[in-house]
């Protein structure tokens, strides 16, 4: 872990209850804990013996681990989190990519709604196949949900636009996401690694 994680890095954590996820800093590390700051109104997702995700980025991908909540400091809004000293040497790294999503969501275009069927997704984008005509210099809402029913919505960024071979008005097309809130990112990273974990592991 010492060799990941530094004082000041940037992480995502994400309690039981996903409305508690955040992004955060690291302000004090030891080989077993770390200090971090958490915002008054989000203490409550982070009570003392749970046990949390946290996600960063390393300079090989994304590290990923499942510390322990030991105390909370209210008046100073931190936690203090620790992880299994038995466990550090099977903390690793993994690479930041896309997975498998077949689902549909809903594309609007400001005057029509088009239902497409997602191909895959990271946290940064999608791929989907539509029978709109998107513009790669325009964004458009779309809307969609992961495992649960809470609604995902942000904006979207056309990259690539493919037809689709004997299929007439039938596009493949790959983007990035626009204005998503931190959350809902947050959520997809979580989405994104536990089924490339589940994949691996299979």
């Amino acid at each position: 872990m010492k060799n990941f994680l530094k004082q000041n890095q940037k992480i995502s954590m994400v309690p039981n209850n996903i409305k508690g996820a955040l992004s955060t800093t690291i302000k004090n590390l030891t080989p077993e804990s770390l200090k971090v700051e958490v915002a008054a109104a989000d203490l409550e997702y982070y009570q003392k013996g749970d046990t949390i995700e946290i996600f960063t980025v390393v300079d090989d991908g994304m590290l990923y681990f499942k510390p322990v909540v030991a105390s909370t400091d209210v008046e100073n809004n931190t936690i203090d989190v620790h992880f299994d000293k038995n466990m550090y040497e099977l903390l690793q790294r993994r690479e930041y990519t896309r997975v498998d999503f077949e689902k549909e969501f809903t594309l609007s275009d400001g005057e029509n709604d088009y239902i497409c069927g997602c191909i895959d997704i990271c946290a940064g984008g999608m791929k989907f196949v539509t029978s709109a005509a998107l513009n790669t210099a325009s964004d458009y809402k779309i809307e969609f949900t992961l495992e649960n029913t809470i609604p995902i919505k942000c904006y979207f960024r056309p990259i690539r636009v493919v037809p689709v071979k004997g299929k007439k008005q039938q596009n493949i097309v790959s983007g990035r996401f626009v204005a998503l809130k931190n959350i809902d990112k947050i959520a997809i990273v979580q989405f994104c690694f536990k089924k490339s974990t589940e994949s691996t592991n299979k």
